[in-house]
C-alpha cells in the first residue's frame, strides 16, 4: 500500500448539509476569495438520494451550489498535514436523532444509520480495494435542531446521541472514535424565540460531553449567521458562516493532533509612568460591537484606513470576545485580534481617543462581546430561559483589569462603557418592549459593582438600513435614556447618518461608529452636550 489516507465522517442535518450557503458567493468574502476552488487531491463522497443506497463513487471536492463545512475544513486540514483526506458526507435537513438517526429502529424516519454505515463501509472497502491505506479520523457532527423543538424528544438527546456514538463505534470498530459536535448556534432563529429549547438542548449535549472524553465540542455561536430578509434571524448559518464552520472544525481537529499552530502573543511594550492617570474605556454588546460583515483585508483599500491594521502601541487592549471564544491574557496594544479577521468600533474609536486626549493620560480599552446573546443574558440575574449569565463575567473582567493596572502603580478612571443595542433584540417584540428598563437596569448595575459613579454610557441606534423588524420601536426606547439629567446622563447615539451594509455595519460603519463614539466622549467631556 502506497498513500496513507486520513478519513472524515460528516453527519448531520441541514446546516451540515449548507443549505442557504452559495457557492457563487464564496469570493464576496475578502478572507474566503479562492476558497471555492476545485480541491482534486481530497475525495469526497456523500449520501446519494434514495432509491440509491450505498457507496457511489468518489469525486474531486468542489462546493455545491449548497456546500457545508467540508469545504474549509479540507482546506485548513490538508494544509496544515500534508496530507492527503478523504470526507464522506452524510447530512439531511430536518432529521433527529431520536428517529431518523436511531440505530436501533432501522426503519423510522429517514433511516440514516443504516444508510450512513451503508456508505462508509463502501466508501473504506473502496480505498483498500485500490490499495491505499486508510485511517477514520473522526465524525464531524452538526445536529440537534429539530430534536429540541420537540418538548416529547428533547430531554432524552443525551441518551439518543449516546447511543448513536456507541454503535458507530462498535459498527466501524473503533472504540475511541472522536467525535466532533457543532454547536447549534443561538445566533439562529434557534437561539432567538426558542431559548428555553436551545438550553435544553445545550444541557443535554453537555452530559454526553462530561461523560466521553473523546468527544470534543466545537463553538459556533461566534460564527456568522444569515438573516432573513424579513428581519428575522435565519435558520442557517449561510455561505459565510459555512466557510468559517469548516474552520471552527478543523481547529478542533488540529488541535486534538497537536497540529493547531498558535498566533505568537503580542504584548503591550509602551512604557507609561508610573502614576499617570488611565482612562478606560469598555465596548460591550453583540453582532456589530463584535464586528460581523467587517473585513480586515478591506482596511488596506484605503491610506486613512490602512493605518488601522498597525498595532496601536500608545493604547492598551484586553478583550473577550465571541462569548469568550477568544480571550487575552494580558494587556496587548490595540490591534486586530479576531480570529475570522473581524474588528469592531475600537479600533477607529481608539485613534480618534488617543489623538484627542492629553498627552499625558493612558488609553485602555477593554472588549467584550456575545454576538449570538440578548438581553436577558446581560442582566445580574442572567437569564432563566437560556441559563446564560454574561452580567458577571463582564463585571469581574473589567475589574480583574482595573486592579491589574492599579497594581502596575498607575490611576485608573473609568469613563465610559459603549454599546451597540441589541440587533438579535430588535426582531422579537417581547425584548423590544421594555429593552430601555433592562438596559438601564444593566448599566445601573454596573456602575454600582465596578465601582465607577462617574461612567458616562453611550448607547448607539439601531440604523434604519439594517434589516431587523421593530426598528422605529427599539430606537424609541433607546430615546427614552438620554431623558435622565445629571452626572449619570446615558448618551444615545444616532446612526442614520453612518455608512451601512445589508445586514450589519460593515467595514466602512463600523469605522464610522468608533468616530462617533469617540465624538460623543469629546462631546460629554468638554461640557458641550
Amino acid at each position: 500500500m502506497r498513500t496513507h489516507i486520513k478519513v472524515f465522517i460528516l453527519a448531520g442535518q441541514s446546516n451540515m448539509v449548507g443549505s442557504d450557503a452559495h457557492a457563487n458567493r464564496i469570493d464576496s468574502y475578502p478572507s474566503y476569495k479562492g476558497a471555492g476552488a476545485l480541491q482534486p487531491d481530497v475525495r469526497f463522497t456523500s449520501l446519494p438520494d434514495l432509491p440509491k443506497t450505498g457507496f457511489q463513487g468518489w469525486s474531486p471536492l468542489t462546493p455545491n451550489d449548497a456546500f457545508g463545512p467540508e469545504i474549509t475544513f479540507a482546506r485548513a486540514v490538508t494544509k496544515a498535514t500534508k496530507q492527503p483526506i478523504a470526507i464522506i458526507k452524510s447530512a439531511i435537513g430536518g432529521t433527529t436523532a431520536a428517529y431518523d438517526w436511531n440505530p436501533d429502529a432501522p426503519e423510522q424516519g429517514q433511516k440514516l444509520y443504516p444508510r450512513t454505515l451503508e456508505l462508509i463501509r463502501g466508501a473504506i472497502k473502496n480505498l483498500t480495494e485500490q490499495g491505499i491505506a486508510y485511517q477514520i479520523e473522526g465524525i464531524l457532527w452538526h445536529q440537534g435542531e429539530n430534536d429540541m423543538l420537540d418538548r416529547s424528544i428533547n430531554g432524552s438527546y443525551a441518551a439518543n446521541l449516546t447511543r448513536i456514538i456507541k454503535q458507530f463505534r462498535t459498527d466501524l470498530g473503533l472504540p475511541n472514535l472522536t467525535w466532533y459536535m457543532g454547536e447549534v448556534s443561538t445566533k439562529g432563529i434557534w437561539g432567538m424565540d426558542n431559548r428555553a429549547n436551545l438550553a435544553i438542548l445545550r444541557a443535554q449535549e453537555q452530559l454526553v460531553l462530561d461523560s466521553d472524553k473523546h468527544i470534543t465540542f466545537v463553538p459556533t455561536s461566534h460564527l456568522a449567521f444569515d438573516v432573513m430578509g424579513s428581519g428575522q434571524p435565519h435558520y442557517h448559518f449561510g455561505t459565510q458562516g459555512q466557510l468559517q464552520m469548516g474552520d471552527a472544525f478543523a481547529d478542533a481537529y488540529l488541535a486534538a493532533i497537536g497540529k493547531k499552530t498558535r498566533p505568537k502573543a503580542m504584548r503591550f511594550r509602551h512604557t507609561l509612568p508610573v502614576g499617570c492617570t488611565i482612562r478606560l474605556v469598555v465596548i460591550a454588546g453583540q453582532r456589530n460591537s463584535e464586528g460581523e460583515d467587517t473585513f480586515v483585508r478591506d482596511l488596506n483599500a484605503s491610506p486613512t484606513s490602512a493605518k488601522l491594521t498597525a498595532p496601536q502601541q500608545n493604547v492598551l487592549f484586553r478583550y473577550s470576545i465571541g462569548g469568550g471564544n477568544q480571550v487575552s491574557s494580558d494587556w496587548e496594544p490595540l490591534h486586530v485580534v479576531s480570529k475570522l479577521g473581524n474588528f469592531g468600533p475600537e479600533l477607529s474609536l481608539g485613534v480618534t481617543l488617543r489623538a484627542q486626549l492629553p498627552a499625558t493620560d493612558g488609553l485602555a480599552i477593554i472588549k467584550f462581546t456575545h454576538s449570538g446573546a440578548q438581553i436577558p443574558d446581560w442582566s445580574q440575574a442572567g437569564s432563566a430561559e437560556s441559563q446564560r449569565n454574561l452580567y458577571k463575567p463582564l463585571r469581574d473582567f473589567i475589574i480583574a483589569a482595573i486592579k491589574d493596572l492599579e497594581k502596575r502603580g498607575y490611576v485608573v478612571n473609568v469613563d465610559a462603557l459603549f454599546w451597540h443595542a441589541g440587533e438579535n433584540d430588535t426582531y422579537f417584540g417581547p425584548y423590544v418592549r421594555g429593552y430601555a428598563q433592562r438596559l438601564n437596569a444593566f448599566f445601573t448595575q454596573l456602575r454600582n459593582d465596578i465601582p465607577a459613579p462617574g461612567i458616562t454610557f453611550y448607547v448607539s441606534k439601531q440604523h434604519p438600513k439594517s434589516p431587523w423588524v421593530n426598528i422605529e420601536q427599539m430606537n424609541r426606547e433607546l430615546d427614552t435614556l438620554a431623558t435622565t439629567k445629571g452626572q449619570y446622563k446615558t448618551v444615545v447615539i444616532n446612526t442614520d447618518q453612518l455608512p451601512h451594509g445589508k445586514v450589519h455595519f460593515g467595514t466602512d460603519g463600523i469605522i464610522a461608529l468608533g468616530n462617533a463614539y469617540a465624538a460623543a466622549y469629546k462631546t460629554r467631556n468638554t461640557g458641550n452636550n
